[in-house]
């Protein structure tokens, strides 16, 4: 007789093949990258902030890895890195289509640096989200939640440079402890992820100041 632990969350089966995983994780990064630009200038001001925001980005790997919890570990890891690198093309190569101009390379190396870190971290938390139980999947739950709240929090510190994006910066605060709240198993789950979250914010903010000095620096 088998006993199954809290850890032991059955695995969903593969459903697709890996290259329909990396395809849809790359085709899916680019559409992101062009929605960017899009919503930025068709959104009003007051619901504009995910066209503004790189935990939305973030957001897209953890999906990726979602989908594909049932593939290994350093698929979930790719899937989630292409969505990163197909946002950074899709935005800053549609920017230079439709201004007809070249762009500077510092920004978007900058960020195809950054999503080589967050794209395979936040793939691979996507499918624990999916596979695992307790602390594992509070973490996971966590992750999401402070990128989210630490980009919000950033603003809310900088306020002199984000001056007219302070009701973004609020309601990205707010909507990070919403994640854990929304995603977690039972309050016992919904409070492991809150901490892990109240954690992970400062770590969060810190990434934000050196990511915005490297593109400053530029």
């Amino acid at each position: 007789m088998s006993v199954e632990t809290e850890s032991d969350r059955e695995t969903p089966g593969r459903t697709f093949p890996l290259w329909a995983l990396f395809l849809l994780a790359g085709t899916g990064g680019l559409i992101i990258g062009i929605a960017t630009i899009l919503a930025q200038g068709l959104l009003p001001d007051a619901v504009a902030w995910p066209a503004n925001s790189g935990a939305v980005w973030a957001a897209a790997a953890f999906v990726a890895g979602a989908v594909g919890a049932a593939a290994r570990p350093w698929e979930c890891a790719v899937a989630g890195l292409l969505t990163q690198w197909g946002a950074v093309i899709g935005y800053y190569g549609g920017t230079s289509l439709m201004w007809l101009g070249a762009q500077d390379l510092w920004a978007p190396l900058v960020w195809m640096a950054a999503g080589a870190v967050s794209g395979p971290l936040f793939g691979l938390a996507g499918a624990v989200w999916r596979k695992r139980d307790g602390w594992w999947r509070a973490g996971a739950i966590a992750l999401l939640g402070a990128v989210l709240a630490a980009e919000g929090v950033f603003k809310l510190v900088n306020h002199e440079h984000f001056t007219h994006m302070m009701g973004t910066a609020w309601t990205q605060t707010l909507l990070g402890p919403a994640v854990p709240l929304l995603l977690g198993d039972g309050w016992k789950g919904r409070a492991r992820a809150l901490a892990v979250l109240a954690a992970l914010i400062p770590l969060g903010v810190g990434v934000h100041v050196l990511a915005d000095l490297a593109i400053a620096s530029g």
